[in-house]
This record gives C-alpha cells, structure tokens and sequence, in this order.
C-alpha cells in the first residue's frame, strides 16, 4: 500500500478532523512506530506501520466511507470528548458502527445540524474557508433589527479588527417579548460570529438553531437523533459545491476590490 500522510491517514481512520489531529500532534501525543511524532506531514504506510495515540494503536487502514446527520441539542459539546465531561456527540451516537467525527463547531449553546463523518476531503472541503460553503441558521434575537444594522451586516463588516463575509438575513418574525426570528446565512467559520456580531450590533441572540449546511438540511430530524445521509443527498452537495467550482475560487477573496465593508458600532444606550 503505497504511503500517505500521517495526518490524512489518521483523518481517514477517523481520528477526528485537521485541526483536532494537528493539536494532537502538536501536543506530542501521536506516535509512529514507538516515536513521538511531529510532522502532520510525515509518510506512514497503512498495514504496515504502527500509529499510537496515548498508548493505544490506531487502526490507520483505510475506513469505508461513512456520512450521517445528527441534530446536536443545546447543551452538549461538539466534539466526541470533553475534559470537563459535559455531554457530547459521543453520547447521542454509540449506535454508529463507523469511527466518525463531527465536521466544524456549533456552540454549546447552541442546536441544529452537524455532519459525522470519516471522509477526510469532504471534511477539508466544508471547513475550507476560500470554498465558502453557506451554512443558514434560524436566529431569535432581543428587539427587531434596524436597517441600517441588517444592511451594515449584508454588507460585509469589520468584527474585532477583522473583516467578516456579508451576512444574507430574512426577517420572519416578532414575539410578544420583544425579540426577533431572523434566517441568517454565512460563509465563515469563526467561532461565536452570529453571537458576537449581533450582541455588538445591540441584539443579543437568545436562541440559535443551524439549519442547513450546504444542500444538507435539518428538516424534521428530531433533537439529539441522526441518520444516515443518502447518496442522492451526497451527490447534490458534490455537484453543487464541489464538481463546478470556478477556477477563481480560492483567490476571489484576494483579487476583487472591497465594496466598501461597513464597520459595526456599539448602540448608543
């Protein structure tokens, strides 16, 4: 078998996803054949040689390809463990046969779509920010909010020295307590940038539930559930997003002129 990447073998085993694998390696706890390793990029051979994490091997052969949606409920931990052992994912998904992990983040706070899998390139590709893959969530702010704010944040905006991508926002409706449901769509992955961005804009999020990732939607997957994502369901979101791709992609962000980013400023009180 020929030799890949630690990093990519131990994604496609289903360790966890870039980012959670480079920290493990960061903090010396991968080893490759009795050696602690420190290079995500270093050549291993799945079958042949021996990758440990914290003693235990790690099966680095290749995985069949798995992909489920999960319906993450307020109050658990995105991610398969925790140090101060809230709930997490791994709690909701021991009936899964795979090792999968979950793509990207969604607060504590916070419910609504995840996807599980193992398949490394699909994961990169979500998580790649260039790729700009939309993610919309249902929003319940406190008060209704001003067009001057809402066009500020369609805009494209300066948060805490950094320039954000446009938001698209659909108003749905008041409450009788004086909030707001908002549809909100964005293409970054920062962390906490829907709660930041409008608890700066003066409309704290009360409520927040992803909806969609791509094609993927939560449609009527009830919390704390998860099924297996269909083919039908795989090939739209690799056709959509991945198989058309404009050669541009990756460099738009660098080459185009900015339209003139608002910055946000704190409500006068």
């Amino acid at each position: 078998m020929s030799p890949v990447k630690l990093q990519q073998a131990l994604q496609d085993a289903g360790l966890g996803n870039r980012r959670l694998i480079r920290q493990l390696i960061n903090e010396g706890k991968i080893k490759v054949n009795g050696t602690t390793a420190s290079n995500p990029n270093f050549p291993v051979e799945p079958g042949r040689d021996k990758i440990y994490l914290r003693r235990k091997e790690i099966d680095i052969r290749p995985q069949p390809k798995a992909y489920y949606l999960f319906h993450k409920p307020k109050g658990v931990v995105s991610t398969l463990s925790d140090p101060q052992r809230r709930a997490t994912v791994q709690d909701y998904i021991g009936r899964i046969r795979e090792r999968v992990y979950p793509v990207g983040r969604l607060d504590y706070h916070s419910e609504g779509l995840m996807l599980l899998t193992n398949d490394g390139d699909l994961t990169n590709f979500i998580l790649s920010a260039r790729n700009r893959v939309p993610k919309t969530y249902l929003v319940k702010i406190k008060g209704k909010l001003r067009p001057e704010t809402q066009k500020n944040l369609e805009k494209g905006f300066y948060l805490e020295g950094e320039r954000l991508n446009p938001f698209q926002i659909e108003f749905i409706s008041d409450t009788t307590h004086d909030h707001s449901w908002l549809r909100v769509t964005i293409t970054e992955g920062k962390k906490h940038i829907l709660r930041k961005a409008f608890l700066f804009s003066g409309h704290p999020v009360e409520k927040l539930r992803r909806i969609s990732i791509g094609t993927f939607r939560l449609k009527n997957l009830a919390n704390g559930e998860w099924r297996v994502l269909t083919e039908r369901e795989l090939l739209r979101f690799r056709t959509e997003y991945m198989l058309n791709r404009p050669a541009s992609v990756g460099v738009e962000r660098k080459e185009r002129k900015p339209l003139g980013p608002a910055r946000l400023k704190k409500p006068r009180r």
